[in-house]
């Protein structure tokens, strides 16, 4: 419970705070808040597979993310995001089960991190502190250094191992 609070707190923190009014950014919290949820559910259910209670809640939340994620163009996975995770705006956000991204990233829309070959399901691994430019590709078993900046459109398919590093372009390369 304490580390699904922590969760919690930190996308929190990172997409603004509580908002007391209406509006998109209050969706995207829900979504999150959700995928936190469910995957807090989901090592309980573990921890006590028989325990139907943890089944049916599981189901319940499983399908609240994914009505949400239709509404939202999302297409989050659970345990794949750590804490501190910021998606900017709705729209196009496709990530694969297999990718693992590090704490506080901040992800804008239209964008797709997944295997390059659907036979070999291996997947991006991005550090901490990333930024993630509108409509960036990041395809295939690339890895992504810690404090980097990925630009708008850029198609990333192989890794980038140098911390801090801005990267762009197609295919990208690290630029100054």
């Amino acid at each position: 419970m304490k580390q699904y609070k922590y969760y919690v707190e930190q996308d929190e923190r990172a997409n603004g705070g509580k908002h007391n009014f209406l509006y998109m950014a209050d969706e995207i919290e829900k979504y999150l808040m959700l995928i936190r949820r469910r995957e807090y559910v989901f090592y309980l259910k573990k921890e006590s597979p028989h325990n139907v209670i943890y089944k049916v809640y599981n189901k319940y939340l499983k399908y609240r993310i994914h009505k949400l994620g239709l509404k939202l163009g999302f297409g989050i996975p659970i345990n794949c995001a750590g804490p501190g995770l910021r998606i900017d705006h709705y729209g196009f956000v496709a990530i694969n089960s297999n990718a693992k991204i590090g704490k506080n990233c901040h992800i804008y829309g239209d964008i797709t991190i997944g295997v390059k070959d659907p036979t070999n399901d291996a997947a991006p691994v991005i550090g901490d502190n990333v930024v993630i430019g509108a409509g960036a590709r990041i395809i295939g078993p690339v890895k992504i250094a810690s404090n980097c900046m990925i630009g708008a459109n850029a198609v990333v398919t192989h890794s980038f191992l140098e911390e801090g590093k801005n990267i762009a372009g197609v295919p990208a390369k690290v630029i100054n």
